[in-house]
């Protein structure tokens, strides 16, 4: 949610944001379209469905779209700030593991099922005279479509839109896939973020899990992951 400065609609909502643990730091990730970053406001992230307390932020990490245009660099890394979380209503907050939610996702790929996580923008309203914010999660699934024409990129095929009109709201959203090898053991894996997509072609374009790492090495001082790790 973001803070406007109108006095007749204060706050706005728009996109998904959702948080990771990495490194012993906390972080949220959304796309830096949604985001942006550049000329951001007022910015206000809770930690769960129910909270009204916001979550204390401390700096953003982007590449700027004047250097780097391209959907691979669409990302922005926001992190918590940790010595502020000091309320027990910050104890809802759920963090994705990176470490844990990693591993080989690419090979199974064809085999796996995907799921994307968001808050549609048509499920998302602000009642400005009662002072009142509604948002609706909706779990889209899918599975893997192919590789993007562009670097980093992939693409899903939506089986259930939902009736939705759009898939506006879902852009910074976690993807993730589910593989039952033979043994009948299952493994979800963290697959990436997705940036954007069209009702109208059932098509979710999400970006690499490696980017992501590669953020938030660039931000805790580390080297860079490689692709698909």
């Amino acid at each position: 949610m973001f803070e406007t400065d109108l006095p007749e609609f204060p706050y706005t909502i728009w996109g998904t944001t959702f948080l990771v643990g990495y490194k012993r730091r906390a972080f949220i990730l959304t796309t830096r379209h949604t985001l942006r970053p550049e000329s951001i406001g007022p910015l206000c992230i809770f930690p769960s469905d129910t909270s009204r307390r916001m979550l204390p932020l401390k700096d953003v990490f982007f590449a700027p779209e004047a250097d780097v245009e391209d959907d691979f660099a669409d990302l922005a890394v926001i992190e918590i700030d940790q010595a502020r979380l000091q309320h027990p209503e910050f104890a809802e907050a759920t963090l994705i593991d990176l470490e844990k939610a990693g591993g080989d996702w690419y090979s199974a790929r064809d085999d796996a099922a995907f799921v994307v996580m968001g808050y549609p923008e048509e499920h998302s309203t602000i009642d400005y005279e009662n002072g009142e914010m509604t948002t609706g999660r909706i779990v889209l699934q899918g599975r893997y479509q192919k590789e993007s024409a562009l670097p980093y990129l992939h693409e899903l095929k939506i089986a259930d839109g939902h009736g939705l009109s759009t898939f506006s709201g879902f852009s910074g959203g976690p993807v993730f896939s589910w593989h039952e090898n033979p043994e009948g053991a299952a493994r979800v894996c963290l697959c990436g973020m997705a940036i954007r997509g069209t009702v109208t072609s059932s098509i979710i374009h999400f970006l690499d899990r490696s980017v992501l790492l590669d953020a938030l090495e660039l931000k805790t001082g580390r080297p860079p992951a490689t692709a698909h790790s």
